[in-house]
Parts: structure tokens; C-alpha cells; sequence
């Protein structure tokens, strides 16, 4: 059963507010898709993640960094939640929860190897 392996598919593990979380990250993509999103004022209030690296997850791809001005972690080294886009000039990510700005990656994370991907979503 595929619960069995990932028991986070189970409902009693649909955490609350995600169905906002969910439309907000939606509404978010289409300005993105569309090339007006995201604003700057977003940008510069969102929260810079630097030294960071990629991790593949259960959940998804995430970064893993130090994060500065985090409206509930403050500052310190943290995962982000599942990147759903990325800014073509490496600025900025869309995670489920919120927008970041991405500062240097580390130097182990600039090694990491790239995938190709052909198509979207």
C-alpha cells in the first residue's frame, strides 16, 4: 500500500491551512507563468536563503540553507518547504509556503548536477 512507504499521504496528516497554502502557491505560479509575478515589494520582503544546497525529499526538492528574516524561523539554518519555481536569473524561488530570495549557493551545492527537463508541469 502506498501509505505503507509514505504515511505523510495519509489524511491525518493534511495539515491545516494547507487548501490556503495550495491557492496562494497557485494564484503565485500563474502570475509567474503569465511574467508578472514576482512582484518586487515580494522580493524584498521575503526571506534570503544563502550557503544553500538542493535536497531531493519524500516531500520534493527543497533548499537547505541559512535563512535570514524568516517571518516564523527568524534567522537560522533551515529547510524550505517544496520548490515549485524557480527565477531564470537564480534570485528567487516559489516554495509551497513562500517566495525567497536566494542569495549564494554553497560551494557544494554549486556541484550538484544538473537535470534536464523538457516541458512543464
Amino acid at each position: 500500500m502506498l501509505t505503507d512507504a509514505f504515511p505523510f499521504l495519509l489524511p491525518e496528516h493534511v495539515g491545516t491551512g494547507l487548501h490556503e497554502r495550495l491557492r496562494s502557491l497557485a494564484g503565485d505560479l500563474e502570475r509567474i507563468r503569465l511574467g508578472t509575478g514576482p512582484r518586487p515589494d515580494e522580493c524584498a520582503h521575503a526571506p534570503l536563503i544563502t550557503d544553500w544546497r538542493t535536497v531531493l525529499s519524500p516531500l520534493g526538492l527543497r533548499l537547505m540553507g541559512s535563512v535570514t528574516d524568516h517571518p516564523i524561523l527568524g534567522n537560522r539554518t533551515a529547510m524550505t518547504s517544496q520548490v515549485w519555481a524557480a527565477g531564470p536569473e537564480g534570485r528567487w524561488i516559489r516554495t509551497l509556503t513562500r517566495f525567497y530570495r536566494l542569495g549564494a549557493a554553497s560551494p557544494a551545492g554549486a556541484d550538484q548536477p544538473r537535470l534536464n527537463f523538457e516541458g512543464g508541469l
